[in-house]
């Protein structure tokens, strides 16, 4: 089962290319998340958080329509998103979307680009989407084949400590069983050279972030 998971932060834009169903995806509002489920026209299955980002008003419209609600204190040692990972998880999700899970404070925007590397994630697909960006964290022993328009620009940020036997196949610079290095830029702004690349490691957790824009 797939999981939708809208945060807090900044949705300017609907996602290039993306769709969802509400038949087929567990749709879940992480907070003020919901404000992007309005905006968007999207009902979520559940809404999850502190509910400090929801209109008092909307909150008790939201109970009476049939959407379940999971209300947690203010003063919580996991943020909102992370609750909503977490019953994504537990309701059995193979696969994870973050959908406004960036925005313009930065302890917030590091936090959830970090959550990628939390082990309750461990196994499960989880991609945060942002307009034409995708960003994504490999572990040990992964890879992934990205389909995508030659052309297009794609980041390597390792995050945790070295990424070591990095290789690279379909882009402009290639690398064979190579480290990269945390602090280093050399993974910066590789471009696509054919229809399909691939980038595979052999240990620690490597961010990739892919620009669809181009």
């Amino acid at each position: 089962m797939r999981a939708v998971v809208f945060a807090n932060g900044i949705m300017n834009k609907w996602p290039s290319g993306f769709g969802l169903s509400m038949k087929r995806d567990l749709i879940i509002a992480a907070d003020g998340g919901f404000n992007h489920c309005r905006k968007w026209n999207v009902i979520p299955h559940v809404l999850i958080g502190d509910m400090d980002s929801v209109n008092p008003s909307e909150l008790e419209a939201i109970s009476t329509g049939g959407i379940e609600i999971q209300r947690f204190p203010v003063k919580k040692d996991d943020t909102d998103l992370h609750l909503a990972l977490q019953l994504a998880i537990d309701r059995n999700a193979r696969e994870i979307i973050l959908l406004g899970a960036l925005g313009d404070r930065w302890d917030m925007t590091l936090a959830n680009v970090l959550i990628l590397t939390a082990p309750l994630l461990r196994g499960v697909r989880v991609k945060i989407l942002d307009g034409t960006c995708e960003l994504l964290c490999l572990h040990d022993h992964q890879a992934i084949n990205i389909d995508g328009k030659p052309g297009c620009v794609v980041s390597l940020i390792p995050l945790t400590g070295p990424v070591r036997g990095v290789t690279l196949s379909g882009f402009e610079y290639t690398l064979d069983n190579e480290t990269l290095a945390v602090g280093t830029t050399r993974g910066i702004s590789n471009i696509i050279k054919e229809d399909t690349a691939e980038i595979a490691i052999e240990n620690g957790i490597l961010l990739v972030v892919i620009d669809r824009g181009c």
